[in-house]
């Protein structure tokens, strides 16, 4: 049965509504977000009195998010609040008096709980197993221990980007020295957390509208193909960098920065000074980049409630199975051209020498590529890439998500195949076991023309001394569609393999079944 949940993080510089439809534990998809700058820690200072221009901010926000939730009919809502809220002297006035405007009881998270749920939204996106998360807001950053797949110990410090802009940068033209000021405290933070470094195994994610724009500057900068920065590898030293480089800018300079979203302008060079210094103090050469974080983790408590642990497990299949059920995909054809697929990458192994990294791939591909029909049937290879590109798929890396693009787009006898304009995303040999790769994706997707699992299995006979393999399609009636369309797109393997391809139909026998 299908639910509506809404999640509302009320940050010290950003308030954000996200809504999800879902399953629990087998599905889910976002509906809508809104986000909305309200600056709730501005002026607050040392005093820790929320101020009446950002109550006023907040409150209006909390009211269009309760609105458009109404409107949506969704009932169910999750408001946190976080840095801002639990460091003020006042927060119990606002908190009667957002209840009062809205219905809504927020919850104010403590430190510890703030990094707890952010790593967790991490850990459900990106698959850390042990490391550490970093989520720098306005007021505050967690460093979150990940051990086992679970967030472990936390610790919350007073590093938020607007927290030190007005602390120690709040001049038209920043000092060397202000800088210094910054990078002192900062150090001094951090001095206590000995267990906040890097051993060998451990990962660094990071999370939170600071690094999603310092992420994006990087991006800009080296002409990243794709618009997302969802398991982007940021590179210390390029981190570091653009820490320098921020700093020196005057305000109007980082406006029209490329990649900055200009809301955020006036704040960024701090949380940048903030993550160098990090970086520097836990000996982490990069950073990989979480999309999800608070908001997501309290999601996922809600959506894996029935689960002894609110982790996904096996994110990688979960991600790619969640995206087909999301676009109503063809299951059964889609999982027998996946498996016919398997199929012909196990037996021809000693012809393509590709290792497993490449058959998860060619498996998610397989899942994937008719998702594109929801939009057309004309131009479905095209749409199944948009798709997969723009929804991303926790847990991949940004190269394996254009790789089984890339299989989605060429899946149909259209064009050659070929990386285009992901081909700065990919490595070494990945063009060449794109072609092998889609040469038997396409086999398998004829094998399965009629979408009635007529070809039940297929063995493949190589001769490498001689140049040949034949395919043999074991089939459970008439076949003769299949073959016939098959037989007619044998070309992209034969190129990849180098071997002459011949088909014959056999005849599948029951003790053959391979499901």
């Amino acid at each position: 049965m299908s639910h509506h949940i809404a999640i509302v993080d009320l940050g010290s510089n950003t308030t954000r509504l996200v809504i999800y439809d879902y399953e629990p534990g087998k599905r889910f998809h976002l509906v809508d977000e809104v986000r909305q700058v309200v600056r709730l820690r501005e002026g607050m200072g040392n005093t820790n009195i929320l101020r009446a221009a950002a109550i006023k901010r907040s409150l209006n926000a909390l009211r269009m998010f309760r609105a458009l939730c109404d409107a949506l009919g969704v009932e169910d809502a999750v408001v946190a609040a976080t840095s801002a809220v639990r460091d003020a002297g006042n927060s119990a006035s606002f908190l009667a008096r957002a209840e009062a405007d809205t219905g809504w009881t927020l919850r104010i998270l403590s430190g510890e709980e703030e990094g707890y749920y952010g790593a967790l939204g991490a850990v459900n996106a990106t698959g850390l197993s042990t490391g550490f998360v970093i989520d720098l807001g306005g007021g505050s950053a967690q460093v979150t221990e990940v051990r086992g797949g679970l967030p472990r110990q936390s610790v919350s410090l007073p590093l938020g980007a607007l927290r030190l802009t007005e602390l120690f940068l709040d001049s038209p033209k920043v000092t060397p020295e202000q800088v210094e000021a910054l990078r002192s405290f900062t150090r001094e933070q951090l001095e206590p957390l000995d267990w906040f470094q890097a051993q060998p195994g451990d990962g660094l994610v990071a999370i939170g509208g600071t690094i999603r724009n310092l992420t994006q500057i990087d991006q800009a900068q080296k002409r990243f193909p794709l618009d997302t920065v969802q398991g982007y590898e940021l590179q210390a030293d390029s981190l570091h960098d653009i820490s320098e480089r921020l700093w020196r800018l005057s305000l109007k300079k980082r406006i029209a920065l490329k990649g900055l979203r200009s809301d955020r302008a006036d704040i960024i060079h701090a949380g940048a000074l903030v993550f160098s210094e990090m970086l520097r103090y836990s000996g982490f050469a990069t950073i990989t980049i979480s999309r999800q974080g608070l908001r997501e983790g309290l999601f996922y408590e809600q959506f894996l409630a029935d689960q002894p642990r609110p982790v996904i497990d096996n994110l990688r299949r979960f991600s790619v199975e969640n995206l087909a059920r999301n676009f109503d995909n063809d299951d059964a054809h889609s999982r027998h051209v996946a498996f016919l697929a398997l199929r012909m990458f196990d037996q021809l192994r000693t012809a393509h020498q590709l290792d497993d990294s490449y058959r998860e791939l060619l498996w998610a591909a397989g899942r994937l590529h008719d998702i594109g029909t929801v939009v057309n049937y004309q131009s479905h290879h095209l749409h199944s890439y948009y798709i997969v590109l723009n929804h991303t798929l926790p847990g991949y890396t940004p190269r394996e998500l254009a790789l089984i693009a890339l299989l989605c787009r060429y899946h149909r006898s259209k064009g050659r195949p070929g990386p285009k304009e992901l081909a700065s995303l990919l490595q070494k040999g990945d063009a060449d076991a794109l072609v092998a790769l889609v040469g038997i994706l396409r086999l398998a997707e004829f094998f399965e023309r009629g979408r009635r699992q007529v070809i039940r299995d297929v063995r493949c006979h190589v001769d490498l001394e001689h140049g040949w393999l034949q395919i043999e399609a074991l089939a459970a009636g008439d076949a003769a569609m299949e073959m016939w369309d098959a037989g007619r797109n044998l070309d992209v393997l034969t190129q990849a393999l180098g071997l002459e391809v011949e088909l014959v139909e056999g005849m599948w026998l029951e003790e053959d079944d391979q499901h």
